[in-house]
């Protein structure tokens, strides 16, 4: 008898230890990427969400863009979700108010998709206002190769008879507009 108790004893408290981390306060996040471009690689970047700047919960997608977020303890009022790994963006993708349920399922297109107001401008999708949205320009920083390029003794490059070729550039970041008011990038 002793021995069964032994052994019911650390099983009980375990299950206990493990009910408050994953009890009824949490919420099962499932989601998945889909990206707009076909070549955009979705594999392993860092899905995160966040409320009042705190990170609630981060996780990496797989090869098909889909991931599982836990949130603890259940939160309220508003989160954010964003993407990381893409070159040095970090792409807003949603705004959630107020869960009501324990477990989501969510489908983030990437980048999101553009909201117009009625004067044809782009709105934030956290604020609604288009006055402090920016357009982003990214810069065509490919190198160019040259060929028939020749030296003189002093080191002064030639290229009179030398062939340039820019390669096409295909930018990596996916953001396209900013908000200055809530300091993201969509």
């Amino acid at each position: 008898m002793k021995k069964i108790l032994k052994c019911i004893i650390p099983i009980l408290i375990i299950t206990t230890l493990l009910s408050f981390k994953y009890g009824q306060n949490s919420v099962k996040i499932y989601g998945q990427l889909k990206p707009k471009k076909s070549e955009t690689n979705i594999y392993g970047l860092k899905i995160f969400a966040k409320t009042n700047n705190t990170i609630l919960a981060e996780t990496f997608t797989d090869n098909f863009g889909k991931f599982k977020l836990t949130l603890i303890p259940e939160p309220t009022g508003k989160i954010d979700f964003f993407c990381t790994g893409i070159k040095n963006d970090t792409i807003f993708l949603k705004r959630i108010v107020n869960i009501k349920t324990d477990s989501l399922k969510l489908t983030f297109s990437l980048p999101i998709e553009y909201k117009l107001n009625s004067n044809g401008k782009i709105i934030c999708p956290i604020c609604k206002k288009a006055n402090k949205v920016l357009k982003l320009f990214y810069l065509n920083t490919n190198p160019v190769s040259a060929t028939g390029i020749k030296t003189t003794d002093k080191g002064k490059l030639i290229t009179e008879n030398a062939i340039l070729k820019q390669e096409e550039y295909i930018p990596i970041e996916l953001s396209r507009y900013s908000c200055e008011r809530d300091k993201i990038k969509f």
